[in-house]
């Protein structure tokens, strides 16, 4: 097990998927960071790469060959090797090999970072394309959050802080795939939290204007504040009614939506990287 620490906090990270395993708060003595009981979900934080969701049938095309990869990609089920380490930062790296190449057929490197700054983690992507074609990805997280807070409190006693009134319309799934229609759940700053609410499993908003949400109580002044200044979707998720823990997921790239599997390239929200490009992104995780 890989750590990371300041005065502020305790993060466990490990080189399996370049997942991060825990998240202690030194201040409130309260771990934050859901522990991976496999009755609930088995996984904590997992990296989504090179997909984000799930394709149709698990297939995609590239120049017209079929590929095959499951939901959410590889790179959470990958070994990365530590190539920088501090007492408050690391960096990870995965590249690719014959075994990647077989279902995902990119040359590519995928770093991960994590770095403390007092309550606050920041977690970089650095995606290169090593290949001699232009390559095709999406990138996403998928923290999971302890809630309540509080033992004695209740899932319902929290609420969704979103920093600004957002127009909330999340995209819906029909099954495991989007389904292209959108469900309006208000004009709001504040989502009071409910298990109805995933009733059709995840919530996803495209195009946020602040781009952040944080979870709070009405009963205690604990605070979780996930940001994601450039990402383009965000989805949050609990998986059936009584699950202690939410999900926020920054997501550069989206599920398939409902007909026959695509070109990769083609798409929806993929992203394109150049030969000898490189794609940065961050996003934050602040523990208050």
């Amino acid at each position: 097990m890989l750590k990371l620490e300041n005065d502020a906090l305790l993060v466990e990270l490990k080189e399996d998927g370049a997942e991060l395993t825990r998240i202690f708060d030194k201040n409130s003595q309260k771990e934050f960071l859901w522990h991976g009981d496999g009755e609930y979900w088995a996984r904590r934080a997992p990296v989504l790469f090179p997909t984000v969701g799930r394709l149709v049938e698990d297939t995609y095309f590239v120049d017209g060959e079929a590929f095959h990869l499951g939901q959410h990609g590889f790179a959470r089920d990958r070994v990365f090797q530590v190539v920088k380490q501090s007492d408050e930062a690391i960096t990870l790296r995965l590249e690719y090999d014959e075994e990647s190449l077989a279902i995902y057929p990119f040359r590519f490197a995928l770093e991960i970072a994590y770095r403390l700054d007092g309550g606050t983690i920041h977690v970089g992507y650095h995606v290169e394309n090593l290949d001699d074609k232009t390559m095709y990805f999406s990138i996403g997280a998928h923290p999971a959050f302890n809630v309540p807070f509080v033992a004695g409190e209740t899932f319902e006693d929290y609420y969704l802080d979103f920093g600004a009134e957002e127009q909330l319309d999340s995209l819906t799934l029909a099954g495991a795939y989007l389904s292209g229609e959108k469900k309006a759940i208000g004009k709001t700053k504040k989502l009071p939290l409910n298990y109805e609410l995933f009733g059709n499993d995840a919530l996803i908003f495209e195009g946020l204007t602040k781009n952040e949400v944080t979870i709070r109580s009405r009963k205690n002044r604990h605070f979780v504040k996930v940001a994601f200044p450039d990402f383009k979707f965000v989805g949050l998720w609990t998986p059936k009614p009584g699950t202690p823990f939410l999900c926020i997921e920054p997501w550069f790239g989206i599920a398939d939506t409902q007909g026959p599997s695509v070109e990769l390239k083609d798409k929806q929200a993929i992203e394109t990287l150049a030969i000898g490009a490189a794609f940065n992104s961050e996003y934050t995780i602040t523990i208050g």
